[in-house]
């Protein structure tokens, strides 16, 4: 599974049995949700479905952590957390230790019953939004795009910028992005 490049920098920042850890625990998460966003949060690897941070991961000195996103979700799981040191947030997994694929999938799928998301009222978006995925641009912000048939960053010159701000998901992180993206290929919104 080819990293994103939103993340890639933090994990090309670890090693051994720190990235050993890492990577296997990204591997099984992906596993229980693969179309989850990875993006980095409060300076961690974080999963991200439908909008809803299901889990980050945290390389630390003796344990990578691992945070569910809630402050209540461990305690209802003691199989799981039984002999490992947690916190209110967060789960410390032994490095070289990394949860099995059954207890990530306890874990995200009650993250996932905990936040439910709202149903959409209109159909979802279609198209190829490989483009914004490769800049990192946020689910929610790339639904926007396609929505409005924005499938190229060449489009763009054809939309002002408060027009595409105002898109519904479209977050002022996308907008940095999608004006960074533009003005390295020497475009701009439309004036």
């Amino acid at each position: 599974m080819t990293i994103p490049r939103a993340v890639s920098a933090y994990y090309g920042k670890q090693s051994g049995v720190h990235l050993e850890t890492l990577l296997e625990m990204r591997t099984r998460i992906l596993k229980v949700v693969p179309d989850a966003e990875e993006v980095i949060k409060y300076g961690m690897p974080t999963f991200v479905v439908d909008g809803v941070e299901v889990c980050g991961l945290l390389a630390n000195k003796a344990h990578i952590g691992y945070y569910p996103y809630s402050g209540s979700l461990l305690d209802r799981f003691p199989e799981i957390t039984n002999g490992m040191k947690t916190t209110k947030g967060a789960l410390h997994i032994p490095l070289g230790k990394p949860l099995s694929l059954t207890a990530i999938r306890t874990l995200v799928r009650a993250k996932l019953s905990d936040c439910p998301v709202v149903a959409r009222t209109t159909p979802a978006p279609q198209g190829d939004d490989s483009v914004w995925k490769a800049l990192g641009i946020a689910a929610p912000a790339r639904r926007a795009l396609l929505n409005a048939k924005i499938t190229k960053l060449e489009q763009l010159v054809k939309k002002s910028e408060s027009d595409i701000a105002q898109l519904h998901g479209m977050g002022p992180s996308a907008m940095t992005v999608l004006r960074a993206a533009l003005k390295q290929k020497k475009l701009s919104f439309k004036k």
